[in-house]
Protein backbone atom coordinates (compact mmCIF):
# COMPACT_ATOMS: atom_id res chain seq x y z
CA UNK A 1 0.00 0.00 0.00
CA UNK A 2 0.88 3.96 -0.84
CA UNK A 3 1.64 6.26 1.80
CA UNK A 4 -0.60 8.95 1.70
CA UNK A 5 -0.41 12.89 1.89
CA UNK A 6 2.90 13.54 1.07
CA UNK A 7 4.91 12.07 -1.80
CA UNK A 8 8.43 11.78 0.30
CA UNK A 9 11.61 10.45 -1.42
CA UNK A 10 9.81 8.65 -4.31
CA UNK A 11 11.63 8.62 -7.71
CA UNK A 12 10.44 10.59 -10.14
CA UNK A 13 11.47 10.27 -14.06
CA UNK A 14 13.58 13.23 -15.51
CA UNK A 15 14.26 14.07 -11.41
CA UNK A 16 16.85 12.12 -9.31
CA UNK A 17 14.85 12.26 -6.23
CA UNK A 18 11.77 14.08 -5.43
CA UNK A 19 12.42 16.33 -2.03
CA UNK A 20 10.82 14.90 0.55
CA UNK A 21 7.44 16.85 1.74
CA UNK A 22 6.43 17.90 -2.19
CA UNK A 23 2.65 17.28 -1.99
CA UNK A 24 1.31 14.41 -4.52
CA UNK A 25 -0.77 17.01 -6.16
CA UNK A 26 2.57 19.00 -7.07
CA UNK A 27 3.83 16.06 -8.82
CA UNK A 28 0.97 14.89 -10.41
CA UNK A 29 0.62 18.87 -11.87
CA UNK A 30 4.23 18.78 -13.28
CA UNK A 31 3.74 14.81 -14.67
CA UNK A 32 0.21 14.42 -15.54
CA UNK A 33 -0.93 11.12 -15.88
CA UNK A 34 0.17 10.11 -13.08
CA UNK A 35 -1.93 8.72 -10.44
CA UNK A 36 -2.68 10.68 -6.88
CA UNK A 37 1.13 11.91 -7.38
CA UNK A 38 2.50 8.54 -7.25
CA UNK A 39 4.50 6.89 -10.46
CA UNK A 40 4.04 3.23 -11.51
CA UNK A 41 5.44 1.96 -14.80
CA UNK A 42 3.84 2.84 -17.61
CA UNK A 43 2.11 5.91 -16.55
CA UNK A 44 4.93 8.24 -17.89
CA UNK A 45 6.20 9.00 -21.37
CA UNK A 46 9.75 10.32 -21.97
CA UNK A 47 12.89 10.41 -24.48
CA UNK A 48 15.71 8.74 -23.54
CA UNK A 49 18.75 11.43 -24.02
CA UNK A 50 16.44 14.46 -24.54
CA UNK A 51 17.88 16.59 -21.55
CA UNK A 52 21.60 15.67 -22.68
CA UNK A 53 20.42 16.55 -26.64
CA UNK A 54 18.29 19.92 -25.31
CA UNK A 55 21.44 20.74 -23.12
CA UNK A 56 24.34 20.18 -25.15
CA UNK A 57 22.55 22.76 -27.95
CA UNK A 58 21.14 25.58 -25.63
CA UNK A 59 24.82 25.71 -23.92
CA UNK A 60 26.44 25.76 -27.54
CA UNK A 61 24.64 29.06 -27.63
CA UNK A 62 26.10 32.48 -26.87
CA UNK A 63 25.93 34.15 -23.53
CA UNK A 64 23.74 30.77 -22.14
CA UNK A 65 24.54 29.28 -18.00
CA UNK A 66 22.83 26.74 -16.70
CA UNK A 67 21.90 26.34 -13.18
CA UNK A 68 19.27 23.60 -11.41
CA UNK A 69 15.93 24.44 -11.31
CA UNK A 70 14.11 25.09 -8.00
CA UNK A 71 11.44 22.63 -8.82
CA UNK A 72 14.09 19.94 -10.27
CA UNK A 73 15.86 19.75 -13.70
CA UNK A 74 18.01 22.17 -15.44
CA UNK A 75 17.04 26.22 -16.46
CA UNK A 76 18.94 28.32 -18.79
CA UNK A 77 19.54 31.91 -18.83
CA UNK A 78 20.70 34.42 -21.23
CA UNK A 79 22.75 36.83 -18.53
CA UNK A 80 19.79 37.01 -15.45
CA UNK A 81 16.87 35.94 -17.78
CA UNK A 82 15.57 32.58 -18.04
CA UNK A 83 15.26 31.40 -21.49
CA UNK A 84 13.67 28.35 -20.71
CA UNK A 85 14.12 25.13 -18.54
CA UNK A 86 13.80 21.00 -18.56
CA UNK A 87 12.43 18.81 -16.47
CA UNK A 88 14.60 15.49 -17.17
CA UNK A 89 13.67 13.79 -20.34
CA UNK A 90 10.00 14.75 -20.29
CA UNK A 91 8.80 17.93 -19.87
CA UNK A 92 10.24 21.73 -20.89
CA UNK A 93 8.97 24.92 -19.97
CA UNK A 94 9.66 28.10 -21.69
CA UNK A 95 8.56 31.87 -21.01
CA UNK A 96 7.06 34.09 -24.11
CA UNK A 97 5.66 37.14 -24.06
CA UNK A 98 2.15 36.66 -23.63
CA UNK A 99 1.11 37.34 -27.28
CA UNK A 100 4.23 35.02 -28.52
CA UNK A 101 2.83 32.41 -26.29
CA UNK A 102 -0.46 32.83 -27.65
CA UNK A 103 0.27 32.46 -31.34
CA UNK A 104 2.43 29.41 -30.30
CA UNK A 105 -0.47 27.19 -28.71
CA UNK A 106 -3.03 28.37 -30.98
CA UNK A 107 -0.48 26.91 -34.13
CA UNK A 108 -0.37 23.78 -31.99
CA UNK A 109 3.62 24.28 -31.59
CA UNK A 110 3.08 23.94 -27.46
CA UNK A 111 0.75 23.78 -25.22
CA UNK A 112 -0.32 26.03 -22.21
CA UNK A 113 1.94 25.87 -19.21
CA UNK A 114 1.31 22.81 -17.22
CA UNK A 115 0.81 24.88 -14.03
CA UNK A 116 0.06 28.60 -15.25
CA UNK A 117 -1.95 27.85 -17.84
CA UNK A 118 -2.26 31.44 -18.40
CA UNK A 119 1.21 32.75 -18.08
CA UNK A 120 3.08 33.93 -20.90
CA UNK A 121 4.83 30.16 -20.34
CA UNK A 122 4.58 27.58 -22.60
CA UNK A 123 5.00 23.60 -21.82
CA UNK A 124 6.71 20.81 -24.42
CA UNK A 125 6.03 17.81 -22.97
CA UNK A 126 8.48 15.24 -25.09
CA UNK A 127 6.50 11.70 -26.05
CA UNK A 128 8.36 11.63 -29.32
CA UNK A 129 12.39 12.70 -31.01
CA UNK A 130 10.09 15.50 -32.66
CA UNK A 131 9.00 17.16 -29.53
CA UNK A 132 12.67 17.42 -28.53
CA UNK A 133 13.65 19.28 -31.76
CA UNK A 134 10.87 20.92 -31.20
CA UNK A 135 11.17 22.04 -28.07
CA UNK A 136 15.14 22.86 -29.08
CA UNK A 137 13.43 25.21 -32.13
CA UNK A 138 11.20 27.00 -29.56
CA UNK A 139 14.27 27.64 -26.98
CA UNK A 140 16.15 29.36 -29.62
CA UNK A 141 13.14 31.46 -30.32
CA UNK A 142 13.36 32.41 -26.66
CA UNK A 143 16.55 32.84 -26.69
CA UNK A 144 16.75 35.55 -29.56
CA UNK A 145 13.65 37.28 -28.17
CA UNK A 146 15.86 37.75 -24.54
CA UNK A 147 19.16 38.95 -27.02
CA UNK A 148 16.88 41.39 -28.47
CA UNK A 149 15.48 42.68 -25.10
CA UNK A 150 19.29 43.01 -23.94
CA UNK A 151 20.18 44.92 -27.08
CA UNK A 152 17.62 47.77 -26.68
Amino acid sequence: MKPSGVASGISCPGLRQLPAGIPPVFVTAIYPGTSNGWFSEGEFMAVPGAKERIDSAVQSWSGITSHPHRFGGTEYCLGRREIGHVHGDSLVDIPFPKNVRNELVTAGRAEPHHILPDSGWVSIFLRAFSDVDRAIELLQFSFEIANQRLSK
